[in-house]
């Protein structure tokens, strides 16, 4: 059986209140395990990536359409142009000890909801207990958190001269309630 990549809501970008709301086009994504300690696995991610993976908490990096997306001590996300997901997953694989590792194409798991415009953090407040103002504070943040009762992954996408933009990523199953929510939140902004 294939399986084809397609975005879960089937929107375009709209405005809700000052604040816009699309699904992304999908992109390959692949969860990656591994220790930072251990010198060959960070090289041999970084002949394969032509990056270094993060080790610092709640960042992303990104170079040649690729984002790593540090999720913990040991784990990382990698987020791939679709074309290109396949091959840089057999690099990994065959480049990496099995024994140590893992690496596993989670493409088909998860969307990506942007939300943009400048009352982006007051929306997102109504749902989550994180303190999103310190936990996004720079351009490229990472944050993993609980939207109600949903675990979800904030990546800041601006600069503090910009607009606010925060991607949600998301299992696929919750996107249409999580799209929801935000519509409904949104509306009661200014109250």
């Amino acid at each position: 059986m294939n399986l084809n990549q397609s975005t879960v809501l089937k929107i375009n970008k709209e405005n809700f209140n000052g604040i816009y709301i699309e699904e992304k086009k999908l992109t390959g994504k692949i969860n990656l395990r591994g220790k930072s300690s251990d010198k060959e696995f960070m090289k041999n991610v970084g002949s394969v990536l032509d990056l270094v993976l993060p080790i610092e908490p709640n960042v992303r990096i990104s170079n040649n359409n690729i984002n790593i997306l540090w999720l913990g001590p040991d784990e990382w996300l990698i987020e791939t142009p679709e074309a290109e997901t396949q091959k840089i997953f057999m690099q990994l694989k065959s480049s990496l000890n099995p024994q140590n590792t893992a690496v596993t194409d989670v493409s088909y798991n998860k969307t990506v909801l942007r939300l943009q415009g400048k009352d982006v953090l007051t929306l997102l407040s109504k749902f989550l207990v994180i303190n999103l103002e310190e936990a996004l504070k720079n351009n490229y943040s990472v944050a993993q958190t609980i939207f109600i009762k949903i675990p979800i992954l904030l990546i800041r996408n601006n600069n503090e001269d910009e607009n606010t933009s925060i991607d949600i990523h998301l299992n696929r199953s919750h996107a249409k309630y999580v799209y929801e929510l935000l519509i409904d939140g949104s509306k009661v902004l200014n109250i």
